[in-house]
This record gives structure tokens, sequence and C-alpha cells, in this order.
């Protein structure tokens, strides 16, 4: 825009010189003076009136203007004397004699008409022009007495003063009045056809005073597909560029661009869909107009001749690769008006297109019937509102089935008269099951309630004359990813299109993504007659079948390099679980094949998928669970409640040093003494430990010079979102220099002048595995070990909490915030979180370290990944559901740890466990 400032100016100087004349200009056809400027004509736009009229014999819809000695004024073609001549390539039919209306007896040629004005145009055109305010004046003229012979009563027709007859033309450049001379020739057609052949679509074919150009309707049908324009905004924009001060004064033609648009429409479509070719151009067989996907099997259409042959000794692809993939949905948007007059609108493509065949559908609902039944599951607006009705409806929504590449199955679209009720939805499945479906072995159909929609399907059809469906054809039934986990948990497995065979990579709520463009056109079609409604929805879902298309291919090909990006992850994954599990493996197979093959007769063998999955014990079950087991032996007895009270004064010792760091060196005197009360307290914890200690550790064994491991710092999660900064070194985060210290002697050498949060701990983790092996301290380092990783998945655990509870304030508090202070108020309460993620973090990674140390005490635990920074991050902009596009992504480990099974959980639960600890995602089919 910065370059656009500096050139404005002089553009601005060239298009005002524009609007003048700064010298005498030439006709840049002849070297006669300058008359007539085109506003339209790019290059040499400067004429004569002969020049004019010559240049725009086959461009009638130009706008002129005249000088006037100061300024140009608008002229149209017609105040020149131009005619449009048809039949004789934009020259008059050499058979043409007109008498004029003030010389009745004589006659006078074209070629007179069309002479040049001798002398100066202005003066020979001034009288003309004295009145002309606004173009629209010359769009009303006489009009005489005509007998129709049809009727054999007179009509008002209105003629130009030579005669010829006026017809309103519509072009995109405007409204223009022209005076027509017509073929006569003998062979010539009639004045619609020559319109016709001229490119011009009278709106009326008897006596025609309007017609419409090609190109205008072509640009409005464009302009209603793409950009939702309606007629009446659409006529409006033409009549603002006839006329821009004063676009009231052009007729208006709203009702004849309503009536040739839906003709053109009609026509154009037969033309695309190849029945113009036909013998019996007037074909009406059901969905002959309509796109449908190129992706989806179709025998004699994208199938070899031989495909049967071909899956023959392969059932399993057979029966899991030919398979067509449907979703059903319903959309209350595209409602329609009563109308109280009646509506006797006669159809131009009644089921030629998605709409389904009025007659059809009229008697499949007179004929089929609704059987009432409870709900098993949850209660959703279309099972609610099945039977509701609203008065000044007779249509209150659609309801539709696509394929799983997002086109609309022709003849399945439906109107409901009530709510989404399933007479309406069955009619829809059985149109789309019967599509060019022959020998097609499976077919997949999803559908939001198809738990209870499904359960009396096939009795439905066969109470309705109207429905069949072939007997050899297989229905799997599944629910949508996005409308599953709203229903019951049992659902999950039982419709999941990730446990369905042949089902892929797919989400079953494709439709969803198809009703936003027809909402845009809801308001206009409310009111429309409904053959016209019906014929502008399949328009739109043709248009959009269309776009599907020609992008398919782009859209596989980008497909299939997401897939090439995860591929390798899930191989690596899949390969890890076989390896976990492969004692387990062919029981599972078996079982889950018997699952699979009576699933269509009892759903309920799929709750082998489900699983049953409950938290780790806690830390404090398992201290309880420890101090148990010591109850009946002395020797051991408070080992346990010793060890929990020095990894709790760790916690405190990391506590109080992050505070230090915190405060640096700017510690206020209130801060100092509430800091010396807390080390205090820790001191004396620190003395009753050592003083517990005597008895369980140290004064039963020799000292030597064994290191003691130091507490870390772990300050690296101070600032969690500073981390792995390219250029950040460690002196940026804050605290680095605090708490530099050296590995201790057991003996106590080099602790004088300590303070308590730098006091070493003695358990089992600070001195060693080989320590413990040393002086058989393994029974201490046991009960440790199961400490520690106790603390680890407590830690992990509120870090999980605090992340949640983290994406909820910046979607209920910091995204809402508008004022400075609920700003203030919304970033303290994410800083106040953040403080506690980061406390977790530290005790993680110390619970983690002394868990290595004496790991070797217990086999039976899981190990403990590292926490890294990334870990920690949250996604606030989805809460509650994957974000799209992140099926490749990865998520932190810390989702999945600390989970287990339980002992009665299915056979599939050791599978998804063991699956969850490898890969955090779950798998699409086991």
């Amino acid at each position: 825009m910065g370059q656009w400032i500096d050139i404005r100016s002089r553009y601005l100087y060239l298009l005002l010189e524009m609007e003048g004349l700064t010298r005498a200009p030439k006709c840049s056809m002849c070297t006669s003076p300058m008359q007539i400027k085109c506003s339209d004509c790019i290059g040499g736009n400067y004429f004569c009136k002969c020049c004019c009229l010559q240049t725009h014999m086959r461009s009638p819809f130009h706008w002129m203007s005249r000088w006037t000695g100061a300024h140009f004024a608008p002229i149209s073609l017609r105040s020149l004397g131009f005619k449009l001549c048809l039949g004789h390539d934009g020259k008059p039919c050499p058979l043409t004699r007109r008498p004029r209306r003030n010389q009745s007896a004589s006659l006078i040629s074209v070629e007179e008409e069309h002479a040049p004005l001798s002398g100066d145009l202005h003066l020979h055109l001034s009288q003309e022009f004295e009145d002309m305010h606004a173009i629209s004046d010359t769009l009303f003229d006489s009009a005489g007495d005509v007998l129709d012979p049809s009727g054999g009563h007179t009509r008002r027709t209105r003629t130009a003063q030579s005669g010829n007859p006026l017809i309103t033309m519509v072009n995109q450049t405007g409204v223009f009045e022209m005076e027509v001379l017509f073929c006569v020739c003998p062979n010539a057609g009639t004045n619609d056809e020559q319109l016709l052949q001229a490119g011009i679509f009278p709106s009326t074919f008897r006596h025609i005073e309007t017609a419409f150009t090609f190109s205008v309707l072509d640009d409005f049908l464009a302009d209603n597909l793409e950009c939702k324009t309606t007629a009446q905004q659409y006529y409006s924009k033409l009549q603002s560029i006839t006329n821009r001060m004063f676009p009231d004064n052009v007729p208006n033609l709203y009702k004849q661009l309503l009536r040739a648009s839906r003709q053109w429409r009609d026509l154009k479509n037969r033309i695309q869909s190849g029945l113009g070719h036909q013998p019996d151009g007037d074909s009406t067989i059901d969905g002959s107009m309509a796109i449908f996907c190129p992706a989806c099997p179709q025998p004699g259409i994208n199938l070899p001749e031989n495909w049967k042959e071909r899956y023959h000794d392969d059932p399993y692809a057979f029966m899991n690769q030919l398979i067509r993939t449907f979703i059903m949905d319903g959309n209350f948007s595209a409602e329609h008006m009563r109308c109280r007059t009646g509506d006797a609108d006669l159809p131009l493509s009644a089921g030629m297109a998605f709409m389904a065949n009025p007659n059809s559908y009229k008697a499949h609902l007179h004929s089929g019937q609704e059987i009432v039944q409870p709900s098993t599951c949850n209660t959703y607006r279309a099972i609610e509102q099945a039977n509701s009705s609203r008065p000044h409806l007779d249509v209150t929504g659609i309801g539709a089935t696509a394929c799983c590449h997002g086109f609309f199955v022709p003849t399945s679209v439906v109107d409901f008269q009530k709510g989404e009720r399933q007479i309406n939805m069955d009619y829809s499945l059985c149109k789309a099951l019967s599509y060019n479906m022959e020998d097609i072995p499976v077919a997949l159909v999803m559908y939001d309630i198809m738990c209870q929609y499904g359960v009396h399907f096939q009795e439905r059809v066969e109470r309705s004359p109207e429905l069949s469906l072939s007997s050899s054809l297989q229905l799997r039934t599944g629910i949508g990813l996005f409308h599953i986990h709203g229903h019951q948990d049992s659902c999950l497995p039982r419709f999941s299109p990730s446990y369905i065979p042949g089902a892929k990579q797919v989400d079953g709520e494709i439709i969803e993504t198809l009703w936003a463009p027809l909402n845009n056109i809801s308001r206009s079609i409310r009111g429309m007659s409904l053959a016209h409604r019906q014929e502008v929805l399949d328009a739109h879902m043709n248009h959009s079948n269309w776009k599907k298309m020609v992008r398919i291919v782009p859209s596989l090909l980008k497909r299939w390099k997401r897939m090439e990006t995860g591929i390798d992850l899930s191989a690596e994954t899949l390969n890890a679980l076989n390896t976990r599990l492969r004692t387990k493996t062919k029981r599972w197979l078996a079982a889950e094949k018997h699952a699979q093959s009576k699933r269509h007769e009892d759903p309920t063998l799929m709750d082998i998928y489900d699983t049953v999955i409950s938290k780790a014990p806690s830390r404090a079950e398992i201290q309880q669970q420890l101090i148990s087991d010591e109850s009946g032996d002395i020797t051991t007895h408070g080992q346990t409640s010793w060890i929990a009270c020095g990894i709790k004064i760790q916690e405190l010792q990391l506590a109080i040093r992050y505070q230090l760091r915190a405060h640096g060196l700017r510690v206020t005197t209130e801060e100092a003494q509430i800091i010396e009360n807390k080390r205090s307290r820790l001191q004396k914890l620190i003395d009753m430990f050592e003083h517990q200690g005597d008895s369980f550790l140290l004064h039963q064994q020799p000292s030597d010079d064994s290191p003691i491991s130091l507490l870390g710092d772990y300050d690296e999660y101070d600032h969690v979102d500073d981390l792995g900064v390219p250029g950040e070194t460690d002196d940026n985060h804050l605290g680095h220099a605090s708490h530099r210290r050296t590995p201790q002697a057991l003996d106590g050498s080099g602790m004088d002048g300590l303070n308590p949060e730098d006091a070493p701990i003695l358990l089992p983790s600070s001195l060693g595995w080989e320590w413990c092996i040393r002086h058989g301290a393994q029974s201490l380092a046991g009960k440790e070990v199961q400490l520690r990783h106790a603390q680890a998945s407590e830690s992990i655990h509120r870090i999980r909490l605090a992340l949640g509870f983290k994406s909820a304030l910046f979607r209920t508090h910091v995204r809402p915030a508008h004022t400075q202070q609920t700003k203030t108020c919304a970033w303290n309460a994410i800083h106040s979180v953040d403080t506690n993620v980061h406390e977790h973090a530290r005790i993680y990674s110390m619970a983690r370290d002394a868990y290595h140390k004496i790991q070797q005490a217990s086999v039976n635990l899981p190990d403990l990944p590292k926490l890294r920074a990334e870990d920690l991050h949250v996604a606030t902009l989805v809460l509650g559901s994957e974000p799209v596009g992140q099926r490749n992504r990865q998520k932190s480990w810390i989702w999945g740890f600390g989970h287990t099974v339980e002992d009665d959980g299915t056979w599939m639960d050791d599978c998804r466990f063991s699956y969850s600890s490898v890969h955090p995602l779950m798998c699409s089919h086991m």
C-alpha cells in the first residue's frame, strides 16, 4: 500500500483527464471528428456516428456518451439510430421494408435508417437529448394496439416510431431498450428462435417484450452458486449499473429474471448431463441429471468388466474393499413456508437430480409405517422432535445421504414434514443403497442415532411397497466419531467406525460440512414454490458434487502425503504392540473374527473391544499397604513411615529452594521471616528423621567413603515456556547460580554451615543400589522404590489436572476478558496454575532420579520417562476434542501414564492398555 500512496495522485489525474477532452480527437476508425465515446470499448473508443453504429453491430450492449462542449453526457445506441438486426450477421434482412408511422404509404429502407446525419451532430440531436436526464427515459416508448391472433383480443405492445418492435434486453452491463429487426426470409425461424440463435433468451415466446442475454443468465447462475446471490440482489445490481443515480427508474424485471433463469438452468442441466443428445430429450429417469462420486465403486462405471472374477480368490478383499460407505443426516435450516394460495407450479426436473421423486416419495409416506420404540440410549433432538410439526411450514427441513467422499447421492434428498422421522430417512437410505449398487457386497451406513434407527430398519423396509433392498447386500452400521461420544459408553465398541472392517480412516461426519454452503441459501428458498426450491437445491448439490469431483485428486494426493508421514509411526507402534502381546494374539484374533462375523445379528458381541481402566494405586494406598505388611515383623516396623518422612522432607527442600530463586536478591523482611520459619520447621523434621534413621540405617553400618547423592534444584522447570528457545543459555533461567554444591561424604564432612534445604537426606536412593547391596539394605530400597514410583504417578496426575484446568481458564476467563481488570485477574489465575505445574514437574523429576538409582529393587514396575518441556504444554484452542489434522501428531506420554487394567476387564483391555503405553493415540482398528 505504500507504493500505492506514491502513485495515487498520478492515477487520479489520469482518470479525471479521461472524463473530459484536452484536445480535439479524431474518430478511431476514420478521420472524421469525434462525436461519440464508448465506455466499454478498450483502446480506440472515440467514434463518429457512422463508425459507432458500424462497430457496435455485434456489440449492442455498450454504453455511449456524447460531448456536450463541457462534459460527456450518457446516450444510448438506440438514440443514435441503432437497430438490432437478426438473421444476417448483424446486417438488416434484405427483404425488410417497413412503413413509418407518419408516412404509412411510403417505404423506407433500413439503409436509410442507418444513414449518418449531415452537419453537426450536436445540432441534429440537441432536441433529442434535451430532456434526457437519465438513461431510463429511453425505456418508455409508445405502445400500439395489436390484435392477438390466438386470443382474438387486442393487447398493448411497445413499438418504436419506425414501427419495429421494442424489446427490453438485459445484459451484464445493464438494461437496454432495443429496436429489433427480425429476419423475414422464407426459411427464417420464429422470432423467439431468432433471438435464441443470436444468444438472447426471451422471457416469453409469443409476444416478446423482455429478453436476457446468455451471458447475463450464466453470470446470475454462477453468482447464485458461488456467492449465494439471490435473484433480487442480482437484479438490483443491474439496476444500479444501468442508472446509478436513480436505479428505481429502471423497469423491475425481477419476476422475468426468475422465470428465465429457471428455464435456462433446466436447459443447461439437460445439455450437460447428455439428455439433449438422446432420442428422447425429455427423459425423466431418476438421477439422470446428477453428478456422483468417481471414487465409490460403481459397476459399469469405474469397475472393470471382470471385477467379480478378480476378487473371487480373495473373499476378505471382496467384502472389505468393494464397500460403499454412506453417511446420513438431517438439516432443519432448509425449511419452506406454507403457501396460503396453494402451490400450482409445474416442476421442470422432478426426481432427475438429488431431490426425491415427489410421486414415489408421497406414495411411500402414505403407505410406510413409523415404528415407535423406547430409547435405549441418550436422548437426541432427532429422536425428541421426530413428530413435532410447525403449522406455518409445509417443509421443516431436509434429510440426505452422502458418500464418504462428500458427494450427495442422487434421488436421496427428502423433505421433512415434521421432524427427522425414520420414515423419511428410510426412503433416503434405500434410494442411496439402490443407486449404481448392482452386486456390491457390503454397504457401511453411518447415522447420528444408528443405535436406535437401525433396530427395526429391515422391518420398516418390508412394510413399505415403495422400498426394497438387495437380499445379497450386507449392511454394516456405525455412528460418526463426533456424535458417538455423546452416546452411552456401550455404543463406542458397537458402532464406532474404528472397529468396523472396511471403514478405513473415516470419521463419518462429512455430511456436516456439506450443510454449511446450503444454509447460505436457506432464507432465499423459504418462499419459493416447491418446484423452484427443488431445482435450486438440486443445482447447488450438483455444484457441490462437481467441485468435489475436480478437487478429489489433489485431495487424495494430500492425504497420501499425510499417510506417508504417519505410516512409519503406525508400523513402529504396531510392531511394539505385537511384541508385547505375542502370546495372546492368536486367541484375540479368533475372538475378534467371531464378533465381526456376527455383529449384524448381535451388536453386543462387539463389547469385547470395550475397556475397563482405573487409576494406578495412589501414593497413600501404596504407603498404607507397605505399613500393613510391616505389622507382623518387629525388625521392619516403622521403615515405611521413616522413608515417607524423608521423601516429604525432600519435597519441602525443593519448595524452599524455589522460593529463594524466585525472590532472588529482592527479598523483603516479611518474606525473609516466612522463609526462616519454614527452615526452622524443616530442620526439626530433619532432626527427627535422622534420629529415627539410627535404628534403620546408619548405626548398623560402618562408615565409609561412599559419596552421598545430593538433591538437585530442577530449576529447568521454573520457566517451562522458555525452554528450548534457540540461543538461550542456562544463565537466562532464574536461579541457576544458586545452590552450587559438591557431593558430601557419608561421615558428614563438608556439611558444616548448610541450610536445612541443602542438607542431604540419607535414603537408600541417596546412597545407591551398590551401597544397599553391600550393607544389606535391599528391603529399605524395595520400599523406597515403590513409594518413589507412587510419588511420580501422583505428580503426573496432578500435572494433568492442572493442565486441564489451565485449558479451561483460557477458554472461560482469558479469551472473554475485555477489560484490564478482568485480563489481569485471568492471567493471575493462569500464572497460579503454572506454578502448580512447575512444582509437580520438579517433584516428578526428583522421584524419577531417585527411582533410577535403586530401580533394581523392583522389576515389576514400569519405567518412568523423562519429563520434557513440551510435555507440559497444553492446547488452549480446543477443549475436550482433538483439533482437525492432529491424527499423525503424537500426544505426550503423560496423558496415558498411571493407568492400569482391572482384573475383570475384557480380553481387549490388555491390548488397549499395552497400546496406550506404546502410543497414546487409539488405533483405528485392532
